[in-house]
């Protein structure tokens, strides 16, 4: 109880007895209420000291209020003395006033505020139409404060001026210097920005200044400083895009100009003048004719200036009837005056006045035109008509004039001579009723009828004359038109060429001889040709064969002896072969890829052993320049060095032979070599050199006794210099040497090429190949049984064209070797039944001691696929052999089957692409596409007999079926393309040799299609 809490103490011990204070409930009860009274004591003491505080705080506070009253009153008595500064009014307002000052400065601020918010209020709906009314400007419109920072812009500045951005997020974004920043758009950006500061800096008003973008507009730019109690604050900038104005001034100004160059252009003179008559417009042509300078006559009357006085009154009263009655008879018109010039000559003039109404204000625009030389020419022509006339009436040339009905309406003098009949007798009639064209009158009929399909033409016709007499005419006729284009009839000159028909037949009488003799010469050549080369070719067989065995030492040297004299015989015909093949342009030039180093070796591997036998240095020097692949006739070229460089060692006994082979021009396409073979030889009297290259010709017979030769040899090599389209020059000294150079033209190959050139050079083989050999002399088939035996060939033998066939019914070979002239069937009918009967592809060749290009041609045109003529090298028989069987077997093997029967080359094309595939790609499509449209209207063409039209198609596909070496149908081509000279008879045969051209050509096109095109 002790611990209890005073008062609880004091109430127990008052009001409770003993034994309910030792109570234990009333202990617990006890204990609670203590712990209450604790509480509140604890509470009490919190509170005590919570008031203590606050007042202490109230205190501060009251301190704190008191001093910011003293404050305030201060302020208030602060601002009371500002107000009476700042406002005069408000000391009388402040007198009147009964209420305190606060609440007096309170009403005053109160209303100067709402003053100030209505004044506000109004100045931003000023600034906010203002700026409406900038906005929608068609201007592009920039505000800068003094400092150059953009305050107001609207959208069409942003646009212009290529800013990105809303005109809020430019004014806000803290940007400077836009008005020289956009300088960049401008032609002369620098010039630009120069000018923006020196208006900054002036701050005048700028106004219509032009500028140029660099897109090509046009912006007008104007300038305002902005001032505020004279105090500048800022800048205006207003820029209107004028670019479609600037373009109509420009055109207006460019039409304006236009016109005048055109007026002073004019080939007339153009004056205009008002209603009065005077002068307001006068052209450069004016001043030329008339004399006077534009400022000399502008404001002068017309009339009185240029008109002479017949003619004033004409031109007056023509304007003046236009301007009383509208009446324009006298105007709008060409009408010939008289005028005169500044000096006062008189000359024609022909003039047209127009009358031309603008707005209210009426001007005459006269043309003007001087005619002096025109009426110069008029009486000029009529002067040469005359005398013309009088030509043609007596001109040693027959004329007539016939209608469209061939009826004579005009002939001169010399026809009726020629004709024999008078004027009277001709005039009216028509030429066919009275002359008499014998066999060609109807000839003469149809050409008549189609006088009206062609312009002019010349024919020539013999003509019986009134007296019976028969005259050769030549009749040229052209067709004759009226002043509208309209056909009236022809014109015909005559001219009596009786004479030079008959010297023309005497010639066409000689030219027959020639020809004939010609072909005798050629029959006659090719007769000798068989005639030698056949034992020839016997007799160097066997002395070939002989070579292969062994001898005695003198044995060998009669065997050299006799080669050397039976190959110097073959070269001796070989001339003059060669001669005639020049003579008569059979001698083919043949253009393909060589290496022109490989074949300078081949001559001089042939020549060094003759060098060596003389003791001869034989050199050669060859450009590292020449291109590695050519295009020529390498075996020409080698014919031409072989003939120079064998004619530098037998004329040379001493010292050396030396070939220089040099590079003189070189593009992209073609290189020029120069070849000069200089020796140390006999030389040549200069006098000679003339005629070095004519036939038959050599210095003196004693060089031809000592060295031999035909005098051939020179002629050759320069004729087929010249087929190569190359020349050859000689500088010799008698006894000093001779120096000869040949330039050749040669076209570059493919270096890709190369390899393919030298795949040849190596060993052929034919081994085990069956041979059928058909030929009639018994000596030539035992040589090349000789030949063919080294290469273990079965070779089977015919003696002629008949045998031939019976054993090829029953045996099949992989080559024949063909003879032409043979007794009972020669080679020629024989090849054609194994083509046609037949039907076998086995390859042919020919063995012929006829050289020449029509004997060869014979040759493929039957069917034969190459050729090799009498005597024959062992190497140059084996080669064409095997060019159409081992050869051929190994490439058909490479590619496609097809090829082995393929009817065309590319290789003309791959040459001329020069690589270029699509070139070559190309070509073939054309190809393709021209022979598919041309066989389509030569089959309507045949249909219709129109044998003119096959001839100029046929003439127009040849090019292209010979540029694809589609030589099989060339020689039916060319019997086709002269149709137009075949009779209709021979329609026949035309469809049977169009129907073989048509079905390779098919043929081709599959295997173009199929192999290039790949379709």
């Amino acid at each position: 109880m002790n611990n209890f809490h005073e008062l609880l103490q004091k109430q127990i011990h008052t009001h409770l007895t003993v034994d309910c204070i030792k109570t234990p409930s009333f202990t617990n009860f006890f204990q609670a209420v203590n712990e209450t009274y604790s509480n509140f004591e604890k509470e009490k003491k919190i509170l005590r000291n919570t008031f203590n505080e606050r007042k202490n705080e109230y205190e501060l506070a009251y301190q704190k209020l008191k001093t910011e009253l003293d404050q305030k009153k201060e302020s208030i008595k602060n601002l009371d003395k500002s107000l009476q500064e700042l406002d005069t009014s408000y000391e009388g307002i402040k007198n009147k006033g009964d209420n305190d000052d606060m609440f007096l400065i309170s009403n005053y601020l109160k209303k100067k505020i709402s003053k100030g918010k209505k004044i506000k209020k109004n100045f931003s709906r000023n600034i906010e139409l203002l700026k409406t009314l900038l906005s929608n400007l068609q201007s592009s419109i920039l505000v800068e404060n003094e400092n150059q920072k953009p305050i107001f812009t609207n959208q069409l500045y942003c646009n212009t001026f290529l800013l990105f951005y809303q005109p809020e997020t430019v004014v806000n974004s803290g940007l400077s210097n836009l008005s020289e920043v956009s300088g960049d758009l401008f032609k002369n950006p620098v010039s630009f920005k120069n000018r923006i500061k020196k208006i900054i800096e002036n701050r005048v008003i700028v106004t219509n200044e032009l500028l140029e973008t660099v897109d090509n507009r046009f912006l007008e730019r104007d300038y305002i400083p902005i001032f505020i109690n004279s105090e500048h604050k800022g800048h205006l900038w207003k820029y209107t895009d004028v670019t479609q104005r600037i373009k109509t001034q420009n055109l207006l100004e460019q039409s304006e100009i236009r016109s005048n160059l055109i007026m002073n252009s004019s080939l007339h003179s153009i004056i205009n003048v008002n209603s009065h008559g005077k002068i307001i417009f006068w052209n450069s042509q004016a001043e030329i004719i008339f004399g006077w300078k534009k400022e000399d006559v502008l404001g002068k009357n017309l009339s009185k200036t240029i008109f002479s006085n017949q003619d004033i009154d004409f031109h007056v009263n023509a304007i003046e009837k236009y301007l009383e009655t509208g009446d324009i008879s006298a105007l709008n018109k060409q009408i010939e005056l008289s005028a005169l010039n500044r000096f006062g000559e008189e000359f024609p003039i022909e003039i047209a006045v127009i009358p031309i109404k603008q707005g209210d204000e009426i001007f005459f625009c006269s043309f003007i035109q001087d005619i002096s030389e025109r009426k110069n020419s008029e009486l000029s022509l009529k002067h040469q008509e005359e005398k013309y006339r009088n030509i043609i009436a007596n001109v040693n040339l027959g004329l007539i004039e016939i209608d469209t009905n061939d009826i004579i309406r005009y002939v001169n003098h010399t026809f009726v001579l020629m004709s024999g009949y008078e004027i009277e007798e001709l005039l009216g009639k028509k030429t066919t009723d009275f002359f008499d064209f014998g066999k060609d009158f109807d000839v003469m009929k149809s050409r008549v009828n189609v006088k009206n399909k062609t312009v002019s033409e010349l024919f020539q016709f013999p003509i019986t004359n009134k007296s019976g007499e028969l005259r050769w005419w030549a009749i040229s006729r052209a067709l004759n038109f009226d002043d509208n284009g309209k056909l009236v009839g022809s014109i015909e000159t005559h001219l009596d060429i009786t004479n030079q028909k008959q010297l023309e037949i005497e010639l066409e009488n000689e030219k027959t001889k020639a020809e004939n003799a010609s072909i005798a010469k050629e029959a006659f050549l090719a007769n000798m040709s068989h005639e030698i080369r056949t034992p020839l070719n016997a007799i160097i067989g066997f002395l070939r064969e002989l070579q292969k065995r062994e001898h005695t030492e003198l044995q060998q040297k009669y065997l050299e002896n006799s080669s050397i004299a039976s190959k110097h015989l073959l070269a001796v015909i070989n001339n003059i072969l060669d001669i005639s093949k020049i003579e008569s342009g059979e001698m083919p030039i043949e253009n393909r890829d060589f290496v022109f180093e490989n074949s300078l070796k081949n001559v001089i591997t042939v020549l060094k052993t003759k060098a060596e036998q003389k003791g001869l240095t034989l050199s050669t020097t060859i450009s590292n320049k020449i291109h590695k692949v050519l295009i020529g006739d390498t075996l020409k070229i080698e014919q031409i060095l072989f003939n120079l460089i064998g004619n530098a060692l037998k004329f040379t006994h001493k010292g050396q032979v030396a070939i220089d082979c040099e590079v003189v021009f070189d593009d992209i396409f073609s290189q020029k070599l120069r070849i000069s073979i200089s020796d140390t030889g006999i030389g040549m009297d200069k006098i000679f050199l003339d005629s070095i290259f004519k036939k038959f010709s050599q210095e003196d017979k004693a060089i031809t006794r000592k060295f031999g030769g035909t005098g051939l040899g020179m002629a050759i090599t320069k004729e087929l210099i010249v087929l190569l389209n190359g020349e050859i020059e000689v500088e010799s000294e008698k006894n000093e040497g001779t120096t000869i150079h040949i330039n050749l033209n040669l076209k570059k190959g493919d270096s890709k090429n190369l390899k393919n050139l030298q795949i040849g050079k190596k060993l052929i083989q034919i081994d085990n190949l069956s041979i059928l050999l058909v030929e009639d002399n018994e000596m030539n088939r035992i040589v090349a049984q000789n030949s063919l035996s080294d290469f273990n060939c079965k070779v089977t033998e015919a003696e002629n064209g008949m045998e031939a066939l019976k054993i090829l019914k029953k045996e099949t070979f992989d080559v024949i070797l063909m003879d032409i002239q043979m007794p009972d069937m020669d080679g020629i009918e024989t090849t054609k039944i194994i083509r046609d009967k037949l039907k076998l592809t086995t390859p042919i060749i020919a063995l012929t001691a006829n050289a020449f290009k029509t004997e060869i041609d014979k040759c493929q045109n039957a069917g034969m696929n190459d050729y090799v003529t009498k005597p024959f090298d062992d190497l140059i028989l084996i080669k064409t052999i095997a060019r159409h069987t081992i050869n051929k077997t190994k490439t058909a093997s490479k590619t496609d089957n097809s090829v082995a029967n393929q009817l065309y080359n590319l290789h003309s094309l791959h040459t001329m692409s020069r690589g270029n595939k699509d070139f070559v790609t190309r070509m073939v499509t054309i190809f393709v596409e021209q022979i598919v449209a041309s066989l389509a209207i030569i089959d309507k063409a045949i249909i219709g007999n129109n044998f003119n039209e096959l001839g100029r198609l046929m003439h127009k596909i040849k090019p292209s079926v010979e540029n694809l070496a589609i030589v099989s149908i060339v020689p039916d081509i060319k019997y086709l393309e002269k149709a137009t000279e075949l009779n209709y008879n021979d329609k026949d045969q035309i469809i049977i040799v169009y129907s073989r051209v048509k079905k390779t050509l098919e043929e081709v096109i599959f295997q173009l299609q199929k192999n290039e095109l790949n379709l």
